[in-house]
């Protein structure tokens, strides 16, 4: 049988604790067996979203979004199936009374698509509910980190 280590860290400790686990996943004779999911990180397929650093990444290159489109892209991952209105997506994102702007969430998730989307026009991540609003596709896989 072999050893077992178990350390705690403080979360101000996160970059040392993440180099630790780093270290020890690229040892071929060393098993790490559990780690606590990192809550910040949401990976979907080849789709990774990183709330903390604010990265999102498709087949390990990164993509750069602006931050209405990173905060639209993490608020549909968050809750994949649940349908968000226009109305909604604008409230949670701008933070401020919707006023009829739907063409501004339209035109993000359009541009969201063209970013993350392996074909834009047959998107497998943002789906549209006609006549409702959108969601994050919920038979996309989701692994944990």
């Amino acid at each position: 049988m072999g050893k077992v280590l178990i350390a705690i860290f403080d979360d101000k400790e996160e970059t040392t604790f993440d180099e630790l686990l780093s270290f020890l996943k690229s040892k071929s004779h060393i098993k790490v067996l559990n780690t606590f999911p990192n809550d910040s990180y949401l990976r979907y397929d080849n789709l990774m979203i990183d709330a903390k650093y604010r990265m999102v990444e498709r087949d390990g290159e990164s993509i750069e979004l602006t931050n209405y489109e990173f905060e639209i892209l993490h608020l549909l991952a968050q809750h994949p199936g649940q349908v968000f209105s226009k109305e909604q997506i604008y409230n949670q994102v701008w933070k401020e009374p919707y006023y009829g702007a739907e063409d501004n969430v339209m035109s993000l998730i359009r541009r969201i698509r063209k970013k993350i989307e392996p074909d834009p026009a047959k998107p497998i991540f943002i789906l549209t509910v006609w006549g409702v609003g959108y969601r994050f596709n919920p038979h996309v896989a989701r692994q944990t980190i």
